[in-house]
């Protein structure tokens, strides 16, 4: 599991690692933590790894670019983990939820079990989700695909593409098949040719759905009252 984390104050950060650390040895997490003092250099650095970020847990109120524009650049970019505020102020909670933020903890009123708890569920949701794979069967190969990193499948004839994280791989089933494995890890039917992950969704209309890293998936006549009644299923607000 790769945590990031950023917070212009060096106290608050150190203070910050130091109980993520705690909390992923105790839980028995393999962690990796990266460190950063601003929103810049974070965005500059995971600008092509962005796919393999499991939590971040970014600091609102830094100079520049502060977290809650970071986050947003970070989702239109293409980031799908987990993302805990660190804040001054409970003014900014409901911004939070316009960029799926996980949870948040206000700097001087979260105590530290309310820290550590959130902290922990992060981890452990992050940890679930990685676990997650399917194994796909190519021509001569087999490829194990987390789960979560999938945008999209994509049917021509007999041959199915699965695209996922900047990678893609073709093997042989049927769309009908997938559909029904994973409807439940919330992917769905928009058209006779493609079945996507909601997750990846940025916009969408009757004709056509925009993926978070701008590909253009049309959407089949009969299948948009269902993509927009899941959309509306996840939706805040």
């Amino acid at each position: 599991m790769r945590i990031v984390i950023c917070d212009d104050n060096p106290i608050e950060r150190n203070n910050l690692l130091e109980v993520a650390t705690h909390i992923s040895k105790s839980e028995g997490y393999d962690a990796e933590f990266e460190v950063f003092e601003n929103a810049k250099q974070m965005l500059f650095e995971l600008e092509d790894k962005l796919e393999l970020i499991d939590v971040m847990l970014l600091d609102i109120n830094m100079p520049g670019i502060d977290g809650m524009e970071a986050a947003s650049k970070l989702r239109s970019r293409g980031y799908i983990g987990e993302i805990v505020f660190i804040t001054v102020s409970k003014e900014h909670m409901l911004m939070a939820f316009d960029v799926r933020a996980f949870n948040y903890i206000v700097k001087g009123e979260t105590d530290s079990t309310k820290t550590v708890k959130i902290i922990k569920d992060v981890f452990e949701i992050a940890s679930e989700k990685s676990k997650e794979y399917m194994l796909f069967t190519g021509i001569g190969e087999y490829r194990n695909i987390a789960i979560n990193d999938i945008k999209y499948f994509e049917v021509r004839g007999k041959i199915i593409t699965v695209y996922y994280g900047s990678k893609s791989f073709e093997f042989i089933s049927t769309i009908g098949k997938l559909e029904n494995l994973l409807f439940t890890k919330g992917f769905l039917r928009v058209h006779r040719s493609f079945l996507v992950a909601l997750q990846y969704i940025k916009t969408f209309a009757y004709d056509g759905i925009t993926l978070l890293d701008h590909k253009e998936i049309p959407v089949g006549r009969k299948y948009y009252s269902g993509l927009k009644e899941a959309m509306k299923e996840n939706a805040v607000g």
